[in-house]
């Protein structure tokens, strides 16, 4: 659409990556150790973070040129 940049398409995809539920779920039914299903939830989290993170900064950046 007009006045959207690669920037705010980029920005917003990282958005999309904070999406973990299903993540979860899929580990919890992948692992039955304890400790493999801390560390998916550790993983899945570190990750949903870091999106997100990458994702506002990207969008901001772009909003400011």
């Amino acid at each position: 659409p007009e006045g959207v940049s690669w920037a705010k398409v980029h920005g917003l995809s990282l958005l999309a990556g904070i999406g973990f539920t299903m993540s979860l779920f899929i580990g919890n039914l992948a692992f039955v150790d304890p400790a493999q299903i801390d560390a998916v939830k550790l993983g899945v989290l570190a990750g949903s973070i870091v999106s997100a993170l990458l994702g506002v900064t990207i969008l901001l950046k772009g909003r400011r040129a």
